[in-house]
């Protein structure tokens, strides 16, 4: 029953890939607010993935992961998932994936081009690594917290990494999806290809994808 489970959904994701192809602007599913597990059993089931899956995720999971972990759940004050210090907003999430570089524009709910091509074997040390099929790279930018006390900005920059880190654990634990939060990557690669202004910072990164059936 599962390999015809996988099967149909990869039916279905050939019939919905269009938007895997390298484009400006991607524009994602609005958030399902029904689906996931109860808080306290994600919680329980919320681990760090040794292993990952390298089929692209449904648009609707990459849609719904990017606005768990830091997505507007109150428009009318554009206020987030995730808390953030005298609610600066600090983190960018920077969504690495096969047609290239994506920043994550929560007002829009969209994923805007950064770069082409694709760039996710930055983060890992084994050339020879599966690459899952998303990584997210969560970046403070300290210029937007209110005080001139630069220790205390990365404090808050590192506080506020962590809260979203923690929603996308929680989510994709919600969801029986793979992933981990890491510290390790190539910083000065990375710098370069986004372009990052001295007040960026790059906090942590999350591999995001399916669990990888390890059964015969």
């Amino acid at each position: 029953m599962s390999k015809i489970v996988r099967y149909v959904s990869f039916l279905l994701l050939l019939l919905t890939s269009d938007w895997l192809k390298s484009q400006q602007f991607i524009q994602l599913n609005p958030p399902d607010l029904t689906r996931g597990r109860a808080t306290m059993q994600a919680l329980s089931l919320r681990a760090s993935a040794t292993q990952f899956d390298t089929t692209m995720l449904s648009l609707q999971d990459l849609s719904d992961v990017l606005w768990a972990a830091n997505g507007i759940n109150r428009p009318a004050s554009g206020k987030r998932t995730s808390p953030s210090a005298m609610n600066a907003q600090d983190i960018d999430i920077y969504t690495f994936i096969r047609s290239g570089v994506y920043l994550y524009n929560p007002q829009k709910h969209a994923l805007e081009l950064v770069v082409n091509n694709d760039y996710r074997r930055v983060f890992l040390r084994d050339e020879k690594s599966p690459l899952p099929p998303v990584i997210l790279l969560l970046v403070s930018d300290i210029s937007r917290f209110r005080t001139q006390d630069d220790s205390l900005k990365m404090m808050w920059g590192a506080m506020d990494a962590g809260i979203v880190s923690e929603n996308i654990s929680v989510f994709c634990a919600s969801e029986n999806l793979a992933t981990r939060p890491r510290a390790s990557m190539n910083q000065k690669k990375l710098r370069e290809l986004l372009n990052l202004k001295d007040s960026q910072y790059l906090m942590l990164n999350h591999p995001v994808s399916y669990k990888k059936n390890i059964g015969n």
